[in-house]
C-alpha cells in the first residue's frame, strides 16, 4: 500500500513498485486519482493496482477497514502536506497531517502480525542549514512548522523502532525532481515559463543550495530497502554545489534561453535554510545505492515531458491551490 499514491513521488513509487512485479497494490490519497500527465504508472499495461480515496486525516477509520481488509505486507507512507511557505500560516494543518494522522498510523501498524515493512519518506528540511555533509545521527534544526512537523513524526517512529521492534524505514532526502512533478515546482515551472515569456523569481538571488535528486534514484532506494528488509534511516543526495540560481539557468540554457533575461531577484522567503547536504554512505554500503540520473539528463527528462504535453499543460494553474 502507497499512502500518497496521487503526489509525485507517491505515483513513482507504484510504478516502481508494478515494474518490479510485486503483484498487488495498493494507491491510497486524499484526492480523486489525478491524470495520467501526473501519474507515470497510467502508462504502464500491467494489471495489479487498486486505488482507494481516503482523507486519513478525518478518516482514519476508514483507512484502518481497508487495512484490516488487505493486510498488506508493505506499507510506504508519503502523504504530506510540503508547500513549506504556507505552514508558516497554516501550522495546525500541517501538524495533522504530517504528524498525527503519522502516529495514529504507526501506532495502528506496529500492533498488526501481517506488516513486514514500513516505509516512511521524510525530509531533509529537518536537519536545516547543512554547515557539511551530515549523516543519520545529525541533530535536528528545523526552521519552519513544515519542517518541525516531519522532524516529530521521524522522532515517534524512532521510538517505535526502539521499543517495540517496529519494522520501519526513513529515507530521507534533497530535493527530489523529474518528469510527472508539480507544476507549480521550481524545475518544471521555469520551462513553463520560458514557453509563456514569463521571468522566472529567484527569492534571495536564488543562492540557496538544495542538491536535486532524480526521482527514480530515490524510488531505486525504497525498493532495495523493501526487498533486503533493512530498517533505520537513509540519506538520500547527489554531490552538488549548485545554487538554486544555478538550476534554474540550466533548464534555461536547455530551452537555448539567457538566464539573466529570463530571471528576476526578489525577496528572501521565511525560514529559508542555506543548504542541505546529506552523507550517504550508509544507503551506499547497506543498499548498494548510488545515484545513477545525471542532472543535465534528468533536467532535459523535465524539459520534454513539458513540452511533449504543452497543448495540456499552458491550461493549467501554475500556482499551488492549497486544499483545505
Amino acid at each position: 500500500m502507497v499512502i500518497g499514491s496521487n503526489c509525485f513521488t507517491g505515483s513513482h513509487i507504484v510504478e516502481g513498485l508494478l515494474r518490479s512485479g510485486v503483484g498487488h497494490v495498493v494507491g491510497v490519497s486524499r484526492s480523486a486519482e489525478a491524470d495520467a500527465l501526473f501519474l507515470p504508472y497510467k502508462a504502464l499495461e500491467t494489471g495489479g493496482f487498486e486505488f482507494i480515496q481516503i482523507d486519513i486525516r478525518v478518516a482514519f477509520d476508514k483507512l484502518r477497514e481497508q487495512l484490516d481488509r488487505i493486510q498488506p505486507r508493505v506499507v510506504i507512507h508519503v502523504a504530506a502536506l510540503s508547500e513549506v511557505g504556507l505552514s508558516n500560516h497554516s501550522p495546525v494543518e500541517y501538524f495533522e497531517v504530517n504528524t498525527l494522522a503519522v502516529v495514529k498510523l504507526c501506532d495502528y501498524l506496529r500492533r498488526q502480525s501481517w506488516l513486514k515493512r514500513y516505509v516512511h519518506i521524510s525530509s531533509a528540511e529537518m536537519l536545516g542549514t547543512c554547515r557539511g555533509a551530515v549523516d543519520e545521527s545529525a541533530l535536528f534544526n528545523p526552521s519552519t512548522p513544515y519542517a518541525v512537523s516531519k522532524a516529530a513524526a521521524d522522532m515517534f517512529i524512532n521510538t517505535l523502532i526502539a521499543n517495540f521492534n517496529y519494522p520501519a524505514t526513513l529515507i530521507r532526502s534533497t530535493n527530489v525532481y523529474g518528469k510527472h512533478q508539480q507544476l507549480f515546482k521550481i524545475i518544471p515551472r521555469t520551462a513553463i515559463y520560458i514557453k509563456l515569456g514569463k521571468t522566472v523569481e529567484l527569492h534571495g538571488g536564488g543562492l540557496s543550495r538544495k542538491s536535486f535528486i532524480h526521482i527514480r534514484d530515490v524510488v531505486d532506494c525504497v525498493l532495495r530497502a523493501i526487498e533486503r528488509g533493512a530498517g533505520g534511516t537513509y540519506h538520500l543526495s547527489v554531490p552538488s554545489d549548485d545554487t538554486v540560481a544555478d538550476v534554474v539557468a540550466t533548464v534555461c540554457r536547455k530551452m537555448g534561453k539567457n538566464p539573466e533575461s529570463c530571471t528576476k531577484v526578489v525577496g528572501e522567503r521565511l525560514g529559508q535554510d542555506g543548504r542541505y547536504w546529506l552523507d550517504c554512505a550508509k544507503a551506499r554500503k547497506d543498499l548498494g545505492w548510488e545515484p545513477r540520473v545525471l542532472f543535465d539528463t534528468g533536467v532535459g527528462e523535465v524539459v520534454e515531458w513539458v513540452e511533449s504535453n504543452w497543448v495540456v499543460i499552458r491550461k493549467l494553474p501554475l500556482e499551488y491551490v492549497h486544499k483545505v
